[in-house]
């Protein structure tokens, strides 16, 4: 006799969750791989697991596949939230919880005999489930990445592969060591629709290194439309050199004297974050998602300032254009002032 829909969905999660299980714990990755080992090194927290989101994209789309929707409770989840357990207790977010036992299990400290996949039918997830863990301890230094490279290929570029991306070197070496395993790349070009990662720092020593960084992301296909991110962020309370400007006013100032910006950029999704901003002067780069752009804020408002050297522009009006990124990787309207510079 058939077994009904119901069972049949508890069987397909369950293979699931042993075929992950089976590849959780990830041989840590060379050093080679990547640049110089940096343990303890501190992350953008924020900032690394959006681009984890956009390097996993980046190779479904490679790999002929759509990319994957962030779900912000799944990602709040993996992160560092808080959840109860059927039995009583509670277990924090999968990447905060193997961070501060500072090894990987799929089993929830806080909820003994317990996974994340156990939980989630609870939380609307019925359909296809899995998790994925990792450890690393490279640095935040930017490198290129690019999608679509063979298993086993040397570095983050191959002759072979498609689109780059400017990432940092620990989610770039987190994303080729989950390429270049089978399960996990099973998993990640696998048959969901949505997902969300985090990153959490180390703080001892463990079976691969000292600090480091530990990553987790949870995957489903289906769930509650609720936790799906559709708003941009936004950049507002402009300040030039301590005076708050509004919406059309220009700033001024002397030539080659420092200008100084901040903003707070905002997410109003209830569990929306900022990963990252962008601030350019006449189209030219001040500040980059990869570099100081790159936000760690625990919240979904943050302030964030940063100095502008005007030495070799010309006396008159140039344009200074700032935008913020948000967890799901969509992006702020440019928020543009005026900025006048007088001899």
């Amino acid at each position: 006799m058939t077994a009904p829909p119901l069972h049949v969905g508890r069987f397909l999660r369950s293979l699931l969750l042993i075929a992950v299980v089976a590849g959780a714990l990830a041989v840590p990755v060379s050093p080679g791989l990547g640049s110089t080992a940096a343990a303890g090194a501190p992350i953008a927290r924020d900032a690394v697991r959006a681009e984890v989101h956009e390097l996993i994209n980046g190779e479904r789309i490679a790999a002929g596949l759509k990319p994957l929707t962030v779900d912000l409770l799944l990602a709040s989840r993996a992160f560092d939230a808080a959840f109860s357990c059927p039995d009583g207790g509670s277990s924090t977010g999968r990447a905060r919880d193997i961070a501060a036992h500072n090894g990987l299990s799929h089993q929830l400290s806080g909820c003994p005999g317990r996974t994340i996949l156990d939980l989630m039918p609870a939380w609307g997830y019925r359909g296809w489930t899995g998790e994925i863990l990792s450890y690393d301890y490279q640095s935040s230094d930017p490198i290129t990445y690019r999608f679509g490279c063979p298993p086993g290929s040397q570095g983050f570029d191959c002759a072979s592969g498609g689109a780059r991306a400017v990432v940092s070197t620990t989610a770039a070496t987190t994303l080729r060591q989950w390429m270049d395993s089978p399960t996990h790349r099973a998993i990640l070009l696998g048959g969901f629709d949505r997902f969300g990662c985090g990153a959490w720092a180390g703080t001892g020593s463990t079976a691969y290194g000292d600090g480091g960084t530990f990553y987790a992301c949870v995957f489903s296909m289906g769930g509650p439309s609720a936790w799906i991110d559709t708003r941009r962020p936004s950049v507002g309370a402009v300040a030039v050199n301590g005076s708050l400007l509004a919406a059309t006013s220009a700033a001024n100032a002397r030539m080659g004297a420092a200008v100084r910006v901040t903003m707070r950029l905002a997410d109003a999704d209830p569990l929306g974050r900022i990963a990252g901003w962008r601030m350019t002067v006449d189209g030219r780069d001040v500040v980059d998602e990869t570099g100081r752009g790159r936000v760690d804020t625990g919240r979904g408002s943050v302030e964030v300032s940063t100095t502008v050297d005007t030495t070799g522009l010309a006396a008159g009006t140039h344009v200074i254009a700032i935008t913020s990124e948000d967890l799901a990787g969509h992006w702020s309207a440019p928020r543009t002032i005026p900025l006048v510079l007088a001899p």
